[in-house]
C-alpha cells in the first residue's frame, strides 16, 4: 500500500494543499528518480510534438479530427454538465430570494345572510444560510475541483485522440506500402516465371521449378489480396476516428515519415506534472478530501436567517397601501440528533472514497511512468533494429540479384533462388513494420509525457486548488 501511494510525493512536493488529509505518504519508501533510467541519447529539444513528424496531412486530419470526433463531443458536454453541477452546489451558499402572489375570493353564511370576502397577497422572501462551519464551502470547492476534473478529462481526451490519429494514420500509410511491396512483389514472380517457363523449355529446368514458381506467384497474389483488405480496414478506422463515413477513400501519403529527431537527454520526471490525466486525478483526490471535510461537520447545527415581508388586502385597489405590510425575520438552527447511523456511515463513505481516490491517484501516476520508461526504452531498441533491418534488405537484395544470374547460368537450383527472394520480400516488409513501430512508439511516448518534450510549469501554477474558480476556462 505505502510503496503505491509513494509515488505521488514527486507530482505532489509543493502542492500539499491538494492532500490535506494524507500526511502517510511521508512514511514511504517508494524512491522516484530525477531523470528516467532508460534515456542515453544526446540532441536539442524539439519542437511541439507533431512537428516532429514533419507530415502536414497528418497535422491537418488531428485537426479536423478534434472538431468533428463524437467521442471527443461527449467529452466536452461532460465538462459543461460539470460547470453546471458546480454552478448549482454554489448556489446554496448564496441569498436565496423567492416572491409570490395570490388572490381569492370565499363565501361562508352568517346570522345576516351570506359574506363574501376578497384576498389579495404580495410577498418577498428570503433565506440565507449562514454556513459558519464551512460545509457549504466545502461542498462548493469539492464541485468545482470535480469541473477541474472534466477539464482536465476533455483535455486527456484531445491528447489521446491526436495520438490516436496518428497511430491510425501511420497504420494505413504503412499498410498501403505493404499493399504496393505485395503487389511488385507478385509482379516480380509472374516476370520470374516466364524465366523459369523458358528454362524448362531449353531443358535447363524441371517440372518442378515450374510448378514451385507457379504456387509462388499464387501465394504472391493471395498475400496482395490480405494486404488490400488490411488496408481497407485500417483506412476505415482512421475515417471514424475524423468523424467521417467510413467510405476507405481518404487520400494517404506515398511514405511513412522519418524521425529526424532524437530524444533530448536529462528530461526530468517532473515534466509528467502536466499529462492530463495525472492532474484529473489529483483535482478528483482533492474533491474527494472536501467532501470527507463536510461529511465531518455533519453533526453540526445548521444555522440559517430567514425573512418575509409582503402586503395583504381585501381589494385590489389597497393592496399598495402601507397599512397592509405584513413582515417577519426568524433565525433557525437546525441540528441532528439520532438518524439510525446514517451520518456515521456518511463519514465512512466519505473517508473511504478519498482513500480510494488516492489509490486512484498512485496507480495512475505509477502506470504513467512506466509508459514513459518502456517508450524511452523502445527508442534505441527499434532504431537498432531498423538498421539492421536495412543492411539485411540491401544484402538480400543484392543476393538475389546474384541467384537470378546464377540461377540462368545454371550454377545454382531453383531453391536456392526463391529462398533469396523470399527472404528479401519479408525483410523489406519487415522493414516497413519497424519503421512503423518506431513512430508509433514516438506517438506513445508523447502521449505518455503529455506533449512535447518541453518541461512543465510549477504544478502549483496550474493546479490553483486553494481557492478554484467556478469556470477557469471554456476549454483546455
Amino acid at each position: 500500500m505505502k510503496g503505491l501511494l509513494a509515488v505521488v510525493m514527486l507530482l505532489m512536493s509543493g502542492c500539499s494543499n491538494l492532500l490535506p488529509l494524507q500526511s502517510e505518504l511521508a512514511q514511504s519508501g517508494l524512491k522516484i528518480p530525477s531523470q528516467w533510467s532508460q534515456q542515453k541519447v544526446l540532441s536539442s529539444v524539439p519542437q511541439p510534438w507533431l512537428a516532429d513528424f514533419e507530415a502536414p496531412l497528418l497535422e491537418a486530419l488531428i485537426r479536423e479530427a478534434v472538431d468533428t470526433n463524437f467521442d471527443l463531443q461527449s467529452a466536452a458536454a461532460r465538462l459543461r454538465m460539470a460547470r453546471a453541477q458546480a454552478d448549482i452546489v454554489a448556489a446554496d451558499q448564496g441569498l436565496q430570494l423567492g416572491a409570490t402572489g395570490a388572490a381569492s375570493r370565499r363565501g361562508a353564511p352568517t346570522g345576516r345572510g351570506r359574506l363574501t370576502e376578497n384576498s389579495f397577497d404580495a410577498s418577498l422572501s428570503a433565506v440565507w444560510e449562514t454556513d459558519i462551519w464551512g460545509t457549504l464551502a466545502h461542498r462548493t470547492r469539492a464541485a468545482v475541483l470535480d469541473a477541474r476534473a472534466s477539464e482536465k478529462n476533455l483535455a486527456a481526451a484531445r491528447l489521446s485522440l491526436a495520438a490516436n490519429v496518428a497511430r491510425a494514420w501511420f497504420d494505413a500509410v504503412e499498410s498501403r506500402q505493404q499493399v504496393e511491396l505485395a503487389r511488385h512483389t507478385a509482379q516480380n514472380f509472374s516476370e520470374n516465371l516466364r524465366i523459369v517457363e523458358q528454362a524448362y523449355r531449353r531443358g535447363l529446368g524441371s517440372a518442378l521449378d515450374v510448378r514451385l514458381e507457379r504456387a509462388n506467384v499464387a501465394g504472391a497474389q493471395a498475400q496482395l489480396a490480405a494486404r488490400q483488405v488490411s488496408d481497407d480496414a485500417t483506412l476505415r478506422v482512421l475515417e471514424v476516428l475524423l468523424g467521417r463515413y467510413p467510405r476507405a477513400e481518404l487520400e494517404l501519403v506515398v511514405q511513412l515519415p522519418a524521425l529526424k529527431r532524437r530524444v533530448p537527454a536529462g528530461l526530468p520526471a517532473e515534466i509528467l506534472q502536466r499529462r492530463p490525466d495525472i492532474r484529473a486525478a489529483a483535482f478528483r483526490l482533492a474533491a474527494s478530501d472536501e467532501r470527507f471535510n463536510a461529511a465531518r461537520k455533519n453533526r453540526l447545527p445548521d444555522i440559517s436567517l430567514s425573512g418575509a415581508g409582503g402586503l395583504s388586502s381585501n381589494e385590489l385597489r389597497s393592496l399598495l397601501d402601507f397599512n397592509s405590510l405584513l413582515w417577519n425575520i426568524a433565525a433557525n438552527l437546525t441540528a441532528p440528533i439520532f438518524q439510525g447511523g446514517r451520518l456515521s456511515a456518511a463519514r465512512e463513505l466519505a473517508r473511504s472514497e478519498s482513500g480510494a481516490a488516492l489509490n486512484d491517484y498512485a496507480q495512475v501516476v505509477l502506470v504513467a511512468f512506466r509508459e514513459v520508461e518502456t517508450a524511452l526504452a523502445a527508442e534505441d531498441l527499434l532504431d537498432g533494429q531498423e538498421q539492421a533491418l536495412h543492411n539485411e534488405a540491401r544484402e538480400l537484395d543484392a543476393a538475389v540479384e546474384l541467384a537470378l544470374k546464377r540461377y540462368r547460368s545454371g550454377l545454382i537450383d531453383l531453391i536456392t533462388w526463391l529462398e533469396a527472394r523470399r527472404r528479401a520480400f519479408q525483410a523489406h516488409s519487415a522493414l516497413l513494420a519497424i519503421q512503423n513501430q518506431r513512430l508509433q512508439n514516438r506517438v506513445a511516448l508523447y502521449l505518455a509525457l503529455g506533449g512535447e518534450f518541453t518541461p512543465a510549469n510549477d504544478m502549483a501554477t496550474h493546479m490553483q486548488t486553494a481557492k478554484p474558480s467556478l469556470h477557469p476556462g471554456k476549454q483546455p
